[in-house]
């Protein structure tokens, strides 16, 4: 006899959740989570760590691609990739796979040898601990040796470039101390000769009346003369063939007559500085202190070239007047002679700081690699 359910007896399962259950097996079937894994860029994986060797419990099938290795047996898989990791690279992937237990991620970047040569790759994953002992880790491997070949061929560029502008920087100053030889001798030559001239027609013609006048021409040749001798200086000023340490000392000089601001220096360096970067960081201290003498308005200024780590030496010219605050730097405009002093440290793989200086003002400090020797004499 069968049993007639009345409208009290009805099931009080909700039809819409066995429909919902209905679409979640179709879905599984439409999206098979094995094959939606393998489908993947990188090679998932799933390892166990402890005390005993990495096991490896979960491979897809991207293993090959990316590891050069068949997924074959799990048991060994795990010890087939850690014996193609560089030597190098082998106790940074210990010591990052051992940090993601405390911190939950594993991070690490390194190279593989495979059949195919050598191969960049990026782990990121997850980190559980299982136990006291165990833990396991989840997350996938990414053939990242493009990424790395682009890099490098950057850094290569990078680095022609630099040649490039270290080698057009050279031939600007050689051109700079033709020219200022050529103004100093020819000019200056000339200007010598037209002063004797004019001084034989003051003898030979010159009357009470026209005192003035030769006055006045003596005045503009010695105007000129000193002129054209400010220009070579400031083209290739010649006491750089004393060396850095003179050439600093005449400009702490020349910018202290000229503008009535005290200039201290400070050259304890003992490095050898070739003729090139030595006019370099003659530059910088130009500039340096040619903006200390428009801007600051400071009574004081400091120039400082001393010996750094890592075979640099680095110049610093600082001063005691309005100083610098960042936030009011416009990017979009920044001031060309800062961006000057910052290319041409770049130029020789230096670093450039602006910041405040410990005298109230501001302080520019660029240092550059030079040949750590000890200076003769």
């Amino acid at each position: 006899m069968k049993a007639v359910l009345s409208s009290d007896d009805t099931d009080p399962t909700p039809a819409p959740g066995r429909e919902a259950i209905s679409a979640v097996d179709d879905w599984r079937v439409a999206f098979d989570l094995p094959e939606l894994v393998d489908q993947l860029p990188g090679f998932v994986f799933r390892l166990r760590h402890g005390g005993d060797p990495l096991q490896c419990d979960f491979a897809s099938a991207n293993c090959h691609e990316v590891c050069g290795l068949p997924i074959g047996e799990l048991r060994d898989l795990a010890q087939r990739i850690i014996d193609r990791i560089d030597p190098q690279d082998l106790a940074p992937f210990h010591a990052s796979l051992q940090a993601s237990v405390a911190s939950g991620f594993w991070n690490w970047e390194g190279r593989l040898h495979t059949q195919h040569g050598l191969k960049w790759v990026n782990v990121r994953a997850r980190t559980r601990s299982l136990d006291a002992l165990t833990a396991e880790s989840t997350g996938i491997m990414l053939n990242v040796t493009h990424s790395h070949q682009r890099e490098s061929q950057l850094l290569t560029l990078s680095s022609d470039l630099r040649q490039v502008a270290s080698h057009l920087e050279s031939v600007r100053e050689a051109e700079r101390a033709r020219m200022a030889r050529d103004l100093h001798d020819d000019l200056g030559q000339v200007l010598t000769a037209l002063q004797m001239d004019v001084a034989l027609l003051r003898r030979q013609f010159g009357a009470s009346d026209s005192t003035d006048l030769f006055g006045n021409v003596d005045k503009l040749i010695r105007t000129a003369a000193e002129a054209g001798r400010r220009v070579a200086a400031e083209l290739r000023p010649s006491v750089l063939d004393l060396g850095l340490k003179a050439a600093l000392r005449w400009m702490a000089e020349q910018y202290a007559k000229r503008y009535d601001l005290r200039v201290i220096t400070d050259l304890s360096y003992l490095c050898e500085v070739d003729d090139l970067i030595a006019t370099e960081l003659f530059r910088i201290a130009q500039e340096g202190l040619t903006n200390v003498a428009r801007h600051a308005k400071a009574r004081q200024a400091w120039v400082r070239c001393v010996d750094a780590q890592g075979g640099q030496i680095c110049i610093s010219v600082e001063d005691d007047g309005l100083g610098y605050t960042p936030q009011h730097a416009s990017p979009s405009r920044p001031s060309l002679g800062l961006r000057g002093m910052r290319e041409r440290a770049a130029v020789f793989g230096g670093s450039f700081q602006l910041d405040a200086s410990p005298h109230g003002g501001a302080r520019v400090r660029v240092c550059m690699p030079v040949t750590e020797e000890p200076a003769h004499g």
